[in-house]
């Protein structure tokens, strides 16, 4: 292999910033609270953060059972009335409406009477407001950015997204959503701002805007709420993107996200919009230096190599001119090399997989020990407190890595499903939320209980 010791300027301003951004991530993630807020909410869940902490910031407080349903659509009342407690707007009538279906005696018409004067929302040409009606993504982030104040783009040059033309009228909105990685495209890169969002969606917008102006960022920090995984063997942590698959391939761990549109089964082949990471320790029984590890390394093409401390531990990342793929070492501090291979799709999501991607390898972090649980009598306690109700999180709460793979909303007609699994242990536990009740455990992944 031939190893290059400059790199061009550009590129390498270009890598410094993405570890640096992803060093920060880390550094600065969100604590969760230790305790769900609402039943429907468990931790471990994409919004879990975002609804923890703007529960805290008394922006929300869900409905009368305790529930916050954050899978349900939201309506432009509901939307009104969180978006301005978020921003801090004080809320007072200032007159009539000219809205048919908006009544003084309405729950929600202090909302819309702040809304309609600061020009945040308007009616409809009938002469109604449609309180009841379902907002979408682009209404989202026109009511969400103006309620902040947020300096609105001009002008758009260049379209955000795919599928949002740059004279679009929700074309400053969704820049300036892009920019601030306030809501993540689909995953075939599309915003599909057109769709109707739901309340745990909603959330998700305004807490990573008020999270940005709250930490005095450019942008937010993905990995912050993302599910981590502990290796018990190989000794180190990652964090994840929460529509990422973990697959045991023998000695090897493969991250893997599905490019499900593309109709992809397999991580062996890459997918326009899938990506892998794959990790496996070299666990350096010959005890070579890092520097003369790299040199060792054989390639068939020509690759460009930089090396530089990450997370105190020395690191070299690898990539190959014209090709979506980098390979990346890490020193560990029991001098084993941990290595990664990554690989993306050229798909339309290409860039924001590559975020991903970066943040995931920025949130590297070494473990000093093996859990030495044994597999037999651990899972023994788990079937323990199987149908014993309200321990449910207690029994996921003994495994060291666990990851929530599917969710069934309408579940056995007593509320949601969750299905966990972790390939430490190779088990599926079946969950019930209102009840905090581990339902069955079954061996391998799978929904099919």
């Amino acid at each position: 292999m031939i190893f290059q010791t400059q790199m061009n300027r550009k590129r390498l301003v270009l890598f410094f910033c993405a570890f640096f951004t992803a060093m920060l991530v880390f550094s600065n993630a969100a604590t969760a609270a230790a305790a769900a807020s609402f039943p429907d909410v468990p931790e471990n869940t994409v919004n879990f953060g975002a609804i923890e902490y703007l529960k805290s910031k008394n922006v929300i407080s869900g409905y009368a059972d305790n529930t916050f349903m954050p899978d349900k659509t939201i309506n432009r009342a509901e939307a009104l009335k969180i978006v301005l407690l978020a921003s801090g707007k004080s809320v007072t009538t200032s007159g009539d409406l000219p809205f048919s279906d908006v009544k003084k005696n309405d729950w929600f018409y202090p909302f819309v009477s702040k809304g309609y004067e600061l020009k945040i929302v308007k009616g409809y040409e009938d002469g109604s407001f449609k309180p009841g009606s379902n907002i979408n993504l682009a209404e989202s982030l026109k009511m969400i950015l103006l309620s902040f104040e947020e300096t609105i783009p001009a002008t758009v040059d260049t379209a955000p997204y795919p599928d949002v033309e740059k004279d679009s009228w929700y074309a400053p909105y969704a820049t300036l959503c892009k920019t601030k990685q306030l809501s993540w495209p689909l995953s075939d890169g599309k915003l599909h701002a057109e769709r109707e969002i739901t309340r745990g969606e909603f959330a998700q917008i305004i807490y990573r805007l008020m999270y940005v102006r709250e930490k005095k960022l450019e942008k937010f920090p993905m990995s912050t709420d993302w599910q981590s995984f502990t290796h018990s063997t190989d000794h180190f942590e990652i964090k994840m993107p929460f529509d990422w698959q973990v697959i045991r391939a023998g000695e090897q761990t493969v991250f893997w996200k599905q490019d499900t549109g593309n109709e992809q089964f397999s991580f062996g082949r890459s997918y326009p919009n899938s990506a892998t990471v794959v990790i496996a320790i070299n666990k350096n029984e010959t005890a070579v230096s890092f520097d003369d590890f790299l040199n060792g390394l054989k390639y068939f093409t020509e690759g460009v190599t930089q090396k530089m401390t990450l997370n105190n531990y020395p690191f070299a990342v690898i990539s190959f001119t014209g090709q979506n793929r980098f390979d990346y070492y890490f020193e560990l501090p029991n001098k084993t090399f941990l290595v990664l291979y990554a690989d993306a799709g050229g798909g339309d999501n290409n860039q924001y997989l590559m975020e991903e991607i970066r943040n995931m390898i920025g949130s590297i972090r070494y473990t000093e020990s093996a859990s030495g649980t044994d597999r037999d009598a651990l899972l023994a306690q788990v079937r323990e407190k199987v149908l014993v109700k309200n321990d449910g999180q207690s029994a996921l709460g003994l495994f060291t890595e666990i990851i929530l793979i599917e969710t069934d909303t309408i579940g056995i007609g007593t509320g949601p499903i969750d299905y966990y699994y972790s390939s430490e242990y190779e088990v599926t536990l079946k969950y019930e939320r209102d009840s905090n009740t581990l339902l069955q455990i079954r061996d391998g992944r799978t929904t099919a209980f």
